[in-house]
């Protein structure tokens, strides 16, 4: 979901509903040069009204937004802040922070080491298998035999697929084993 910057928010905090809705069209639609009228039509206010509250936004420590006076046209600022590197930057940190949280949590159990092993094999599967396609389509030499990028490619995909298997197999081992282990032996000696 597309958010008006924080810093925008904190310096115009009192403002009112209104204001961030003009702040809120020019930010989802930063490339799009509006004319008063279009803005007064999509919040519903008065042309007059719309006025006031883009100079408002014009007057504040950052310049939000850029102005032309011949046509009387405004559309949001890009270099104060760009939408398109702020999401993309949020949506890539979101991934990976996900991702390390995902492998923290599974990396504490066997059955779950076996899947993030699979994981990277498939992965190598992929890389394998599309640096064969790449030689093969592409004409040029390698110094490693290119079939065995193939054969390497299909033998990180199998080997993934039984160790992947492992990991539920793990966890019905542990299940039926785990009961059969004297508790003291877990017990910490402090």
């Amino acid at each position: 979901m597309v958010q008006i910057p924080n810093s925008f928010e904190d310096e115009f905090d009192s403002k009112g509903e209104t204001f961030f809705e003009i702040a809120e069209l020019l930010y989802m639609n930063h490339g799009k040069q509006f004319t008063l009228d279009e803005i007064g039509d999509a919040v519903s206010v008065s042309k007059t009204r719309v006025s006031e509250l883009i100079q408002e936004m014009e007057e504040g420590d950052e310049t939000w937004i850029n102005k032309t006076e011949a046509q009387m046209t405004v559309v949001w600022n890009t270099e104060t802040h760009n939408p398109a590197s702020t999401e993309t930057k949020t949506a890539v940190g979101g991934f990976y922070r996900e991702l390390w949280g995902l492998l923290k949590r599974h990396s504490r159990t066997a059955p779950g080491m076996y899947v993030i092993i699979g994981s990277l094999m498939f992965a190598t599967a992929l890389i394998l298998i599309g640096t064969y396609i790449g030689f093969s389509l592409g004409g040029q030499s390698s110094g490693f035999p290119v079939r065995a990028y193939l054969v390497l490619g299909i033998s990180s995909f199998a080997a993934g697929g039984v160790v992947t298997a492992l990991g539920p197999f793990q966890a019905v081992v542990n299940r039926l084993l785990w009961p059969l282990h004297p508790t003291e032996l877990f017990e910490n000696e402090d």
